[in-house]
């Protein structure tokens, strides 16, 4: 007697995309529909829904998933890299192809308009006048969100590799996507204000992808960079150029209260000038500064809330109605927010 063993559709489909990014299938595994359940897995046509919609949110070909003889292989996007860093093009592909999904999904969500952006001066004199103490992460944030740029904070990207940041245009409207997991706000804002570089100096085209691997401060060959940088270093400090150092070793206590000095004195977070601190010391003195750098960020944010505030931006300038619940739904998963 012969026994036939019917596969289950989406068992064999995650099979299939583990030969692709192992890190990617399980990750799509945790992001089903909160109505699935196992006995689904024996109707063809349940399944199939299930299926298109993961690869879909995954940026995969659909002529390859609904072909179960073909290799899966991701959609081809429009795409630029800006430098190589220490990543292959082909160890980001499953990264890429989930930030391009979720930033289509967000740029479809956004209730405000892009009109452009004004000058890094600019921005952070709007910042200023509002009577913020300095340009920090969560006004920087809102501000984005307020001139139609969806920032996202996706720090558990399901797959093998993943890159610091990405800017992204879909149709006319950029978006900012945001990988790097830090404790503390401070350890993001240069990223945001990086990426916003990028868009304000006019590095994006339309439907156009840029991948940042790894931020630099220092990048000194990429001129796409270096100006970026330059934007981000004047929108954060009011000036062109900002390197905080001292003679020697200091204790955490005495860099978290000489970053507030100074961050009072030049309106400048404490947090960043704590870390611009860290990176400059480490630089131009033998050792590593960071350790103490993280011990003063902890007495500096003894509260870890940002990222609640944060989720809070996103909802207040998103409007769910606009796309589907399930669409929706994955969305706010991918950046750790509850609805």
């Amino acid at each position: 007697m012969t026994v036939t063993t019917h596969q289950k559709p989406l068992n064999t489909f995650l099979r299939r995309v583990s030969a692709l990014d192992a890190r990617l299938a399980e990750g799509l595994s945790k992001l089903l529909p909160d109505w699935w359940d196992d006995s689904l897995n024996n109707s063809a046509s349940i399944s199939q829904q299930v299926i298109l919609g993961l690869a879909k949110f995954a940026n995969l070909d659909l002529t390859t998933v609904i072909n179960p003889t073909a290799q899966l292989r991701f959609n081809e996007s429009v795409r630029r890299y800006k430098h190589a860093a220490n990543k292959s093009v082909e160890e980001l592909q499953a990264a890429t192809a989930v930030v391009d999904g979720m930033a289509k999904i967000a740029a479809s969500v956004a209730k405000k308009p892009y009109q452009g952006l004004p000058s890094a001066r600019d921005i952070r004199e709007s910042i200023l006048s509002q009577g913020k103490p300095w340009v920090d992460f969560l006004s920087l944030l809102e501000f984005s969100w307020s001139a139609g740029i969806p920032v996202l904070y996706m720090t558990d990207i399901p797959a093998r590799k993943k890159m610091d940041a990405v800017a992204i245009k879909v149709s006319e409207r950029p978006v900012i996507a945001l990988t790097k997991k830090h404790k503390h706000a401070s350890g993001v804002l240069f990223g945001l204000a990086h990426e916003l570089g990028h868009i304000a100096c006019g590095h994006l085209e339309n439907n156009s992808l840029l991948i940042d691997e790894k931020i630099n401060e220092d990048d000194v060959d990429n001129p796409q960079e270096i100006e970026a940088n330059a934007y981000a270093i004047e929108l954060l400090n009011g000036r062109p150029d900002a390197a905080f150092h001292s003679k020697g070793w200091i204790t955490a206590e005495v860099l978290a209260s000489e970053a507030l000095r100074i961050g009072r004195h030049n309106k400048v977070d404490p947090g960043h000038v704590a870390l611009n601190y860290a990176k400059t010391m480490s630089r131009t003195h033998s050792g590593n500064f960071f350790p103490v750098c993280g011990k003063a960020l902890n007495l500096l944010y003894p509260r870890l809330d940002w990222m609640e505030q944060a989720a809070g931006t996103f909802l207040e300038y998103v409007d769910e109605e606009k796309v589907s619940e399930d669409k929706f739904e994955m969305l706010c998963r991918m950046n750790n927010i509850e609805v």
